[in-house]
């Protein structure tokens, strides 16, 4: 778990570096400005990358193929209530935490929406990103991957809590340190109580789908 998770946050960091250097390089030699749509996409299709560590120190390892990380079937009805009921737990977790947030002056998340550009079609192209790709990737490594192996190793409640913990830690903006551990905390129960991945990737979508809509909305 833990040559995974430094390999994983290497690709990432070398990764965002490079793009980085690359849009320093072209607008300085050649004055050409990058679209930011497109690098939005390079950025955060990176989150893709953390397929490869979970693949490699999982399934490639220990056998199991993708059910070994939970991308197996799951209970409709038991799914269905789990997510309508974390949906509401996330819901009510960031309400409470804003007005805590402000009373003790925590900065917010930044706003990333305008980073994907302008209009629908701005918000169209961050919920393809943060509404299908961050959290296909994000529930295999975390959850799939990084809680279930801390599960094996020191049980649910121990696996529950430090996977959350990670999880929270390398969104890296402490004003929402609390809620994402929350959010944590719920889609590792979701795939405890289903046994299956695909719940806890709806519920990580729909959460990133209405901050993005609500974001548009609200600019």
């Amino acid at each position: 778990m833990v040559w995974a998770s430094l390999t994983a946050l290497l690709l990432i960091v070398v990764g965002a570096v490079l793009a980085g250097i690359v849009v320093a390089v072209l607008g300085g030699l050649t004055g050409i400005t990058i679209d930011t749509r497109l690098l939005a996409l390079f950025i955060f299709g990176l989150e893709a990358i953390l397929i490869i560590p979970a693949w490699i120190w999982g399934p490639r390892k220990y056998g199991g193929g993708w059910q070994s990380l939970g991308l197996r079937p799951a209970p409709i009805v038991r799914s269905i209530l789990l997510i309508i009921g974390g949906l509401v737990v996330v819901l009510v977790v960031n309400v409470v935490w804003d007005v805590i947030r402000r009373e003790i002056g925590l900065a917010d998340q930044p706003e990333i929406l305008p980073f994907f550009g302008g209009g629908v079609g701005g918000l169209l192209l961050a919920l393809l990103l943060g509404a299908v790709v961050a959290p296909v990737a994000e529930e295999i490594f975390f959850r799939g991957f990084l809680y279930g192996g801390m599960r094996n190793l020191w049980g649910v409640g121990w696996g529950l809590v430090v996977s959350s913990v990670v999880f929270a830690l390398v969104h890296l903006t402490p004003g929402v340190l609390v809620p994402i551990f929350v959010i944590g905390l719920v889609l590792a129960y979701l795939y405890e109580r289903t046994e299956s991945l695909w719940p806890s990737i709806v519920l990580h979508a729909l959460v990133n789908a209405l901050a993005f809509i609500g974001a548009y909305f609200t600019e």
